[in-house]
């Protein structure tokens, strides 16, 4: 009986991976990432949200400027 709970536990686990990945995954698309940006969420070097360009939005007087 302790075998296949821990088979059907492992499969749980598995699933569970599975659908984090999945949403990882789904995420990562909405963001946009490059190639070489979901490499490096994936192995954990990274969060999503690290590659969010905000700089599109800011103006030129939002840079520091030492005159």
């Amino acid at each position: 009986m302790g075998l296949l709970s821990f088979l059907f536990g492992l499969s749980d686990e598995t699933g569970k991976k599975k659908k984090k990945n999945i949403k990882l995954e789904k995420e990562m698309d909405a963001y946009e990432l490059e190639e070489w940006e979901k490499e490096e969420v994936r192995k954990g070097n990274f969060d999503v949200s690290n590659f969010d360009d905000d700089e599109e939005d800011l103006e030129e007087e939002d840079y520091y400027n030492d005159d």
